[in-house]
């Protein structure tokens, strides 16, 4: 009876990484559809002979951009500018890809600007009036 049990929980165990597996392998073939419609347009785009070649290139990158296969961001470091500096800085060492020079405040702005807006929404941990008070009513 423990075996049968056990030999249950196995099978119930596999299932969501089955689902999983599939899911993936769904979207995957979506993902090829799309790669192979968009592949179709581009063709016929580049054997056209009737428009430029500006054209051709911003035609191409609305079909991909509608795609939507170009989604990878490029990941940008922020790095704080020291007082009197101003825009003109050397790559900092160990700082790889794109870089952008901010100033000192930002970060502490961003962080001023999103609790305002928690604090519009309702806050995080605010009794609604009426609630649990003092006596425990």
């Amino acid at each position: 009876m423990v075996e049968e049990y056990k030999q249950k929980w196995k099978e119930i165990n596999a299932r969501p990484i089955k689902r999983v597996a599939e899911a993936k392998a769904r979207k995957k073939r979506r993902m090829l559809k799309k790669m192979e419609q968009a592949k179709k347009k581009a063709e016929a785009v580049v054997n056209t002979a009737d428009i430029s070649e500006r054209e051709k290139v911003a035609q191409l990158k609305s079909i991909y951009k509608k795609a939507g296969l170009k989604n990878e961001k490029r990941e940008v470091t922020y790095i704080v500018a020291k007082k009197g500096v101003g825009k003109n800085v050397r790559r900092p060492h160990g700082v790889k890809g794109l870089f952008k020079v901010v100033d000192g405040r930002m970060k502490k702005d961003m962080r001023g600007v999103q609790r305002k807006e928690q604090r519009a929404k309702g806050g995080k941990g605010r009794q609604p009036k009426g609630g649990k008070g003092k006596r425990g009513k």
